[in-house]
Formats: C-alpha cells, structure tokens, sequence
C-alpha cells in the first residue's frame, strides 16, 4: 500500500518537478495539491499565482487541491 502524501503548491516550475519526483518513485499516493492563499489578493503566498490557475492545475493533473487561506498581514506565529 503506497503512502498517502500531500504536496504542497505554489503553482510554480518546483512544485512540478517535486510532483513529477514523488510520483516517479512509485511509493507514495499524492492525496492532494495543498496551497496557501492570500485571501486579500486571491493569489498563492509565495509567488502570487492566481488561484484560478492553480485550481486549473490541479483539475488537470486530477487532484484534489486543498487550500489554506490567510490575510495580507498574517504573522509568521
């Protein structure tokens, strides 16, 4: 039985090649795309990718996309 992972997504060219690693290896079960989205912008954190585009994403690669949402001036804590 493989192991069930989340990844998580920026929608960016590192988070492809991490997903296209895991799932070469065979061992795991990628159970679900997890993004972090600024609410205030409706964009990924990190690199502000719009979330509509990484909910494209995900649709394509057929996986679910779980996300987490937080506010502009969300602390590190």
């Amino acid at each position: 039985m493989k192991e069930k992972v989340l990844i998580t997504w920026s929608g960016g060219k590192d988070s492809a090649l991490a997903l296209f690693e895991l799932q070469k290896t065979g061992k795991y079960e990628i159970a679900a795309l997890l993004a972090t989205i600024t609410e205030d912008y409706d964009r990924i954190s990190m690199h502000g990718v719009k979330r509509i585009l990484v909910a494209e994403q995900s649709k394509s690669l057929d996986l679910a996309l779980d996300e987490v949402c937080i506010f502009k001036n969300a602390s590190n804590e």
